[in-house]
């Protein structure tokens, strides 16, 4: 497929996701805030402890790599540490990578959701690369110059990326490996995500075709497309994230070329500047932590695991006094009310931050997601200072 045609599939998707929005729940709509943005706000008045809206997988999801034989590829389950006993593999990538999970019904499901094991082969080529390329001279991630703005900067480094692509074409296939970058833990992270929307593209353009076969045996159902259509429908916020932490731009291009040399034949019609760009930036703000303690990830005990994308529950913001809860059980989110919703009453979340430190800490801690707290508690208490 050309480019093109890629760049006609996203806009029929982002056209679809803005008219699907209010149909994420029956008990709310996805409207416009009064202080900037899209909130979740409730049609008529919901009970404490309603169920408001649940999500019973990511579209996609990524673990760190110190936990990859620890946490379950499938459902984040994991036992203090101990290695899982069930693992897929494949003979042509190494019998020494592996994706581990915690039960026998896990990985049968992670089979199931697989397509010719297209994403288990794509996953088992991250960690081959990574691996070799840890034999490479690790490259320190500058900071870029002053002499330009940042916006000039990011523009200059992409339009590189096209002569990089312009060079590889030229070069012989047996020599693209020498190509292929060394990436950081960070970045390996960032890869093992961006390679499941990748394929979520994938099952999406393979749903549309008119062979019945296919069709019968995929399971890209209106659940898999609903989630995709939300996820075309969220903001990307690479820029915000580039202005904070200029470095990054070189750590984006460099998973750019690292999904362009090493990511399977069939996922490559995906890849492209834009697309990459975007697929990083809508996670930055709208990705949820995978934490050791399901029961409360309030706690200061807990671990990071990794993250996981439930776009359709990407749009609740922020509040320091949440009216829902998140649950985790599994891989499967649900958000519940903490008291009676009034009509029109926007619903929120706390997004992982003590709600017990001063109103300036919760302020700082929030600004990672590229705002500034202004609920009713921060700013009574803003009054109060």
């Amino acid at each position: 497929m050309c480019v093109e045609s890629v760049k006609s599939e996203e806009a029929t998707l982002i056209e679809s996701s803005n008219d699907q929005l209010d149909l994420i729940s029956p008990y709310f709509k996805v409207d416009e805030t009064k202080y900037g943005g899209r909130g979740c706000f409730a049609y008529s008045l919901i009970p404490k402890d309603t169920v408001i809206a649940s999500c019973s997988n990511p579209l996609s999801s990524t673990i760190l790599r110190e936990f990859k034989k620890e946490v379950c590829s499938l459902c984040f389950q994991y036992f203090e540490g101990k290695t899982l006993k069930f693992k897929l593999g494949k003979e042509n990538v190494g019998s020494q990578f592996s994706l581990y999970f915690c039960t026998q019904q896990c990985l049968e499901e992670f089979q199931e959701h697989d397509i010719d094991e297209i994403y288990l082969e794509s996953l088992l080529r991250v960690e081959e690369w990574f691996n070799k390329g840890l034999k490479k001279p690790e490259v320190e991630l500058k900071e870029p110059s002053k002499e330009k703005s940042l916006i000039e900067h990011i523009k200059n480094e992409w339009n590189s990326v096209k002569e990089w692509e312009g060079s590889l074409e030229r070069t012989k296939i047996s020599k693209r490996q020498n190509m292929i970058p060394r990436i950081s833990d960070s970045e390996y992270t960032e890869v093992k995500y961006i390679i499941g929307i990748l394929f979520q593209y994938y099952k999406y353009q393979q749903a549309q075709s008119s062979e019945q076969k296919f069709l019968k045996d995929c399971d890209f159902d209106e659940r898999n497309q609903f989630e995709l259509d939300s996820f075309e429908a969220l903001q990307s916020n690479e820029l915000d994230k580039v202005n904070r932490y200029p470095y990054l731009v070189y750590s984006y291009v460099n998973i750019y070329k690292f999904l362009k040399l090493t990511t399977h034949p069939l996922l490559q019609k995906f890849i492209n500047t834009d697309s990459i760009r975007n697929i990083i930036g809508r996670q930055l703000s709208n990705a949820f932590g995978v934490w050791s303690n399901v029961i409360d990830e309030s706690r200061e005990d807990k671990e990071f695991f990794g993250y996981a994308v439930y776009p359709t529950a990407s749009f609740f913001n922020h509040s320091c006094d949440p009216n829902i809860i998140k649950k985790r059980i599994g891989n499967k989110l649900t958000f519940t009310t903490l008291r009676d919703i009034n009509p029109k009453e926007e619903l929120c979340i706390n997004y992982g931050y003590s709600t017990e430190e001063r109103v300036e800490v919760r302020r700082k801690d929030l600004k990672e997601w590229f705002f500034d707290c202004a609920c009713t508690r921060c700013i009574s208490e803003l009054n109060q200072i």
